[in-house]
């Protein structure tokens, strides 16, 4: 199945990265050593940790340069540029017997985001619910540093009892964000800047009280390796004069290891933190009530801080709290607990034998649990008795979302099914009978219905056996030819479940493969699978993924001449690790702000914190050192290997995985690599690990990257 462009052109090969003996740009070499217990380690290319080392400058720009050269060789560029948008278009039409929802159940305000092509950067746009007419909340030039800054608009805390907005900001991509609050009556901008907040700070309302956390001001030049420390939570109370925020809690924790976070609902603020007890950090929750006058949190349940043990509160219920946890239950199971008795908890549901995503409430009166088992979601819904009431069983290959509604009031709510080949359709469950039936049919610029996915299973290296997506049509041939993707992540206890991006349904209408391995690491299978690919264990989730690569080759889905594989940021550190491991495997790796140097990853950022601390170790421990050394890449490569053709994709001003990653592990790559081979890089300007692009920015680099892949696949779109 394929799909043609109306306007066609001259056709000419496919030879933009296929050229052989490729020169790349000479990157100075230092004498510099670095001692790691009885091993000494030659670190030449530690001096691109600097960024304001000329050097560096130079380097990227001839970089930049060998980029747009092979770019420009890219003969149908249009031709793809105009598939890739022709995905976009989906169209959505009610079904006959769609009732518009109750009013008093929809927000009070519209929000989104316009792009503003004069000014090239993101304008926040808000109306009254049921209004035809925008406003313009700001332009986002207006609150631009430097005129050459990428504005992303990260979160917005609406509140809607007092008519305000707290809309969190970052610049370049970078985890520091700032805030601003806004009256939603007048369009006004209050006079109050929040500073030093990050990506993931919460921004709560209590009233006409805002509610954050906040660290210390980064010393300058900084703010793009340094780890974030001094964390506090602060309230501010929003009136007409300027108010300072008061500090009403802080972290412990000054190393910046450990982090807290909260939650308010009801007028009660729930404090995730840490405790110190005899050199040991235990993790509690505590809740402080927020009608009282000083602010006085009740330590409500303290708990080990050790790997494996997750509690979060998931619904309150005046004084009742119900809490998922994997405590004794590494599939997921939620406990009961009252305000008043610390520390006494009671089951209310228990662990099945399918991994728990996630419980949610359902309307005034039920609790759903979101459930995975064998590449399958299901519903199981119970009274607030812990009784169940419905289990519903969605398709295979299919992922249930937003299957939750808050409201009390509501009889009624809205959910979606999404797929890897198409995009989310809507469905609605009545609460009486818990039925629920589609609300809209969708059309898009191929036959969804020649498509499928399989859910398969092969064993690892050790025997393990490990389930895998393949989607692909239903009429593929398993004769060896057959243009694969393989996508994974494979860390933190993250799972890839079926999800639409468009531009890989465009490798899909093009007869292309797209597999999904859920590697020991990720989710799929409970807390224990994902305890199997961390720290030490890390070499399970890269020895999975390889043995997912001779399956398909095995059962003749493809061969190692039409077989690339792909990740970002975990995902990014997996392909690159296994492409080292087994070079004859992959035609090509694409890999995207991944940690390459696995030895000084706890130097910089995020890479010292407790989470990455507790999925990779810290290299200061010697059987740590030992495992990291093992499978970092950069520490992989060998003198005249050939290695896979490489496109390393990272933003400059990347804050959380810092792009000295890429330019080190690149540099040492085009130096050792068979010259037979193309290893290079796509490195944007303004750009952080979560994007903050430009329109052009971002379909600039979408396009180069699936040039390069349908390249390396041998697929013709033209």
């Amino acid at each position: 199945m394929k799909y043609y462009a109306c306007i066609l052109f001259l056709v000419i090969g496919m030879n933009t990265f296929s050229q052989k003996k490729h020169e790349y740009p000479n990157a100075p070499k230092e004498s510099l050593t670095e001692i790691y217990f009885e091993d000494t380690l030659v670190t030449p290319y530690q001096w691109m940790e600097n960024p304001d080392d000329p050097r560096l400058k130079k380097w990227l720009e001839e970089q930049k340069d060998l980029t747009k050269k092979r770019s420009s060789r890219q003969t149908h560029y249009y031709q793809l540029r105009d598939q890739i948008a022709m995905m976009y278009r989906v169209r959505r039409e009610k079904t006959d017997d769609y009732e518009e929802p109750d009013e008093k159940l929809e927000d009070k305000f519209d929000f989104k985001q316009d792009w503003n092509s004069y000014t090239q950067s993101y304008d926040q746009l808000y109306r009254l619910n049921g209004k035809k007419n925008w406003k313009r909340l700001f332009k986002g030039k207006d609150l631009l540093k430097n005129e050459d800054d990428h504005l992303l608009i990260r979160d917005l805390a609406v509140n809607e009892e007092e008519n305000l907005v707290a809309v969190k900001i970052s610049f370049n991509g970078s985890d520091w964000a700032t805030g601003y609050i806004y009256d939603l009556t007048t369009g006004e901008q209050l006079p109050y800047i929040i500073k030093h907040i990050r990506t993931g700070t919460n921004l709560e309302w209590d009233g006409r009280s805002l509610y954050y956390d906040a660290y210390n001001k980064p010393k300058d030049g900084e703010a793009l390796l340094a780890t974030a420390k001094g964390q506090k939570l602060y309230k501010l109370a929003v009136d007409m004069n300027q108010a300072q925020p008061e500090v009403l809690y802080k972290n412990p924790d000054t190393s910046g290891v450990n982090s807290f976070r909260f939650d308010i609902k009801d007028e009660r603020l729930r404090l995730y933190h840490f405790l110190r007890s005899k050199e040991k950090w235990f993790k509690a929750i505590s809740v402080a009530n927020l009608t009282e006058e000083s602010f006085r949190p009740q330590r409500f349940l303290v708990y080990p801080s050790e790997e494996g043990m997750k509690l979060s509160v998931v619904h309150t219920k005046k004084d009742s709290i119900f809490l998922q946890t994997t405590i004794g239950a590494p599939n997921g199971k939620v406990l009961l607990a009252n305000l008043k008795e610390p520390n006494q908890l009671t089951e209310f549901i228990p662990e099945y034998d399918i991994d728990l995503k996630y419980v949610r409430k359902l309307g005034k009166n039920k609790l759903a649990g979101i459930y995975l088992k064998d590449g399958q979601n299901f519903a199981l819904i119970f009274n607030m008795k812990g009784k169940l009431l419905r289990k519903i069983d969605f398709p295979k290959g299919k992922k249930v979302n937003h299957f939750y509604e808050n409201s009390d009031l509501a009889t009624a709510t809205k959910f979606s099914i999404s797929s890897f080949f198409h995009p989310r359709t809507w469905y609605e469950i009545t609460f009486d009978d818990l039925q629920f039936k589609p609300i809209e049919s969708l059309s898009v610029p191929y036959d969804i219905h020649d498509l499928e996915t399989r859910y398969v299973s092969f064993n690892s290296k050790d025997g393990t056996e490990i389930p895998m997506y393949i989607t692909c049509s239903k009429e593929t041939v398993l004769d060896g030819t057959n243009p694969v993707l393989i996508r994974a992540y494979g860390g933190y206890g993250n799972t890839i479940e079926p999800s639409f991006q468009e531009s890989t349904g465009l490798l899909l209408s093009h007869g292309g493969i797209l597999a999904v391995p859920n590697v020991r690491g990720g989710g799929a299978k409970g807390e224990d699978w994902a305890l199997a690919g961390r720290r030490l264990k890390k070499q399970n989730t890269i020895d999975d993924f390889i043995a997912a690569a001779e399956y398909l080759v095995d059962k003749k889905y493809t061969n190692p001449d039409r077989l690339v594989i792909t990740g970002a940021s975990h995902g990014g550190l997996l392909v690159a690790a296994a492409s080292t491991q087994r070079p004859d495997l992959f035609k090509a790796v694409i890999a995207e702000a991944g940690p390459y140097d696995m030895l000084r990853f706890n130097n910089f950022t995020a890479g010292g914190v407790a989470i990455n601390l507790n999925e990779f170790g810290d290299v200061k421990n010697l059987e740590d050192y030992k495992n990291l050394r093992s499978y970092s890449p950069l520490h992989q490569l060998k003198n005249g290997a050939k290695y896979p053709n490489t496109l390393l994709l990272t933003g400059d001003t990347d804050d959380r995985v810092p792009p000295l990653h890429t330019y080190k592990y690149l540099a040492r790559l085009q130096e050792v690599g068979d010259a037979s081979g193309f290893y290079h890089m796509y490195l944007t300007p303004g750009s952080g690990h979560g994007g903050a692009l430009t329109q052009e920015d971002w379909a600039e680099k979408l396009i180069y990257k699936y040039y390069f892949l349908f390249d390396q696949l041998d697929i013709e779109f033209y």
